[in-house]
């Protein structure tokens, strides 16, 4: 998967709605598709990028190997500062096609997060014929992607929540989302024909950047199997209606207990093991502080919990591993209940981790569907609005 994946490049032409210009990655063809105005995040606040005042500066951050932002808070000034419309890179777009895999015959692939609809028209190339159906997540920024793909007579861009926008059940050979998911909806799958397959960046509170994960749909159309991608890690942003909340958290004014936690202070760090106990405990959120605070005498790095609720810990990452808790919660037993679980099985790398996925369960797996096995929690959705950073 990291090897570079020949993607072809179509730029609108004249001569008709598709012209094959060569390998979209050497080109970089996210220029053709970029709004004229674009968001950079400097100075802790999001600041306006335009093209027709700043051709160089603009020109700079979209040739940059780096998301590209254009859409802030649905648009409205003075929110939060959620990201709400982005490009990704290159070399996310390269990892998500190679494991989705469009090829000629596809009769109609769907999307999930149009944004300014490169990925749709490449997606549109290599189906070549086949119908792409692309949602984006308000009819505003549906309306951004079909200036954009207004000679793509093969992608129809929809808008709304959910997937009743797409289309009828079992009427695409193929998903591709660049939203990413903490549990895949069971929607997503239904609208996948037997033996079509789904591609998903999946994230959690403690795993911070996406995972790709590629699903099979079974031939009786009712569960969906698949293994989790090994490579670098990505970024996406939250599918809206899955993005965590940042709950009630509380900063408790009383003294923090010393927790009689352990566990290896340096697994909490490794992606496979962050994302295993991630699914295990989806309310869980983590932020890793490098030393830059003072505390007991040491400057050193740190974890921070937190459930969105009343609970969160403090782990520090050095031996032999301190603990302090805050809340009605022990997070840090909580946490490394899972990774000992995670340690036991082996420590499985993320290419042997899987799940399969049925209308009313998500299992997690190690090595194959039939070998040790986790029901996943369903989620909870709390109070208290959006994740401040969406990315």
């Amino acid at each position: 998967m990291n090897a570079p994946a020949e993607v072809g490049s179509l730029r609108p032409s004249a001569d008709g709605p598709r012209q094959h210009v060569g390998d979209a990655f050497s080109c970089d063809r996210r220029q053709d598709f970029a709004p004229a105005v674009i968001r950079t995040h400097r100075g802790g606040r999001w600041r306006r990028v335009d093209r027709t005042k700043n051709a160089g500066e603009w020109g700079k951050f979209v040739h940059r190997d780096e998301m590209l932002v254009f859409d802030v808070d649905d648009g409205q000034e003075g929110g939060p500062g959620i990201v709400t419309g982005a490009i990704p890179t290159v070399q996310d777009v390269a990892a998500r096609l190679a494991a989705f895999a469009p090829a000629p015959g596809m009769a109609a692939v769907a999307e999930v997060g149009a944004d300014c609809g490169w990925t749709a028209a490449l997606l549109s190339h290599h189906v070549q014929g086949g119908r792409v159906v692309t949602l984006a997540d308000t009819e505003r920024l549906a309306d951004v992607a079909r200036q954009h793909l207004q000679r793509y007579s093969q992608v129809q861009v929809v808008s709304g929540a959910g997937t009743v926008a797409l289309g009828p059940v079992a009427s695409f050979d193929g998903l591709l989302s660049h939203r990413a998911v903490r549990r895949v909806p069971w929607e997503w799958i239904t609208l996948v024909r037997p033996g079509g397959q789904l591609c998903v960046p999946v994230r959690t509170g403690l795993s911070g950047s996406g995972t790709l994960l590629a699903l099979r749909v079974a031939r009786d159309g009712l569960s969906a199997t698949g293994r989790f991608l090994a490579g670098p890690s990505m970024q996406a942003l939250w599918l809206r209606e899955q993005r965590p909340g940042e709950g009630t958290l509380i900063d408790s004014p009383k003294a923090p207990r010393a927790s009689a936690a352990r566990g290896s202070t340096r697994a909490p760090l490794w992606p496979a093991a962050r994302l295993f106990a991630g699914l295990l405990h989806p309310d869980l959120r983590m932020q890793l502080v490098r030393g830059t605070a003072q505390f007991e005498a040491e400057v050193a790095d740190r974890l921070r919990l937190h459930d969105h609720q009343a609970s969160r810990a403090v782990i520090f990452l050095w031996d032999p591993g301190s603990v302090y808790e805050w809340g009605p919660r022990d997070l840090g037993t909580v946490l490394f209940d899972a990774l000992a679980q995670w340690h036991a099985a082996g420590e499985p790398k993320l290419g042997q981790m899987g799940v399969t996925i049925t209308e009313s369960e998500h299992t997690l797996w190690l090595g194959a569907p039939d070998g040790p096995s986790w029901r996943l929690p369903h989620l909870h959705r709390f109070g208290g609005g959006a994740e401040h950073h969406a990315s």
